[in-house]
């Protein structure tokens, strides 16, 4: 009897984390402005594409992002992890969200690693829509510290 018990609830636990979760695809631009505490300031813009699972373990989520971007006559290609927060629910109205996440650089014949934060919000159109609009201050490292910070906006789609 404790053994049937036992399965029912991990069933009954794992069931309802799978129906909680929605995958999401976001594509979206971001305009960069680096504060460099050694070098010049410089101005970025670049094409991100994230794409991630919301509500994978009650309101917290995880995202990843591929990004291309010019930066200082140069390309180069961005990587990211993060976990987000999300305030509201799934498919109503307004959703603040909240994340900390790192980044790496490709290009330019360097690497860049930076730690972000993030906060914004999240707009749904209709259950498989919505525009999604935050700030990320970011702290990079490579060959001296520099602070960014980031606004981004696209739209996220859940199928």
């Amino acid at each position: 009897m404790r053994s049937k018990v036992f399965w029912m609830a991990v069933w009954l636990v794992l069931g309802a984390t799978a129906l909680a979760q929605r995958t999401y695809l976001e594509a979206g631009t971001r305009a960069d402005m680096q504060f460099s505490f050694a070098q010049q300031t410089a101005f970025a813009l670049a094409a991100v594409v994230d794409a991630g699972v919301r509500d994978l373990a009650g309101p917290f989520g995880v995202g990843g992002r591929f990004g291309i971007g010019v930066f200082q006559g140069g390309a180069a290609f961005e990587l990211g992890l993060s976990g987000l927060f999300h305030f509201g629910k799934y498919g109503a109205g307004l959703s603040p969200l909240a994340g900390l996440g790192f980044r790496v650089f490709f290009g330019g014949g360097q690497t860049t690693f930076g730690l972000n934060g993030a906060a914004g919000i999240e707009y749904f159109v209709n259950r498989q829509v919505a525009f999604v609009a935050r700030a990320e201050p970011t702290l990079w490292f490579a060959g001296g510290t520099s602070f960014g910070l980031d606004l981004r906006a696209g739209l996220r789609v859940y199928p």
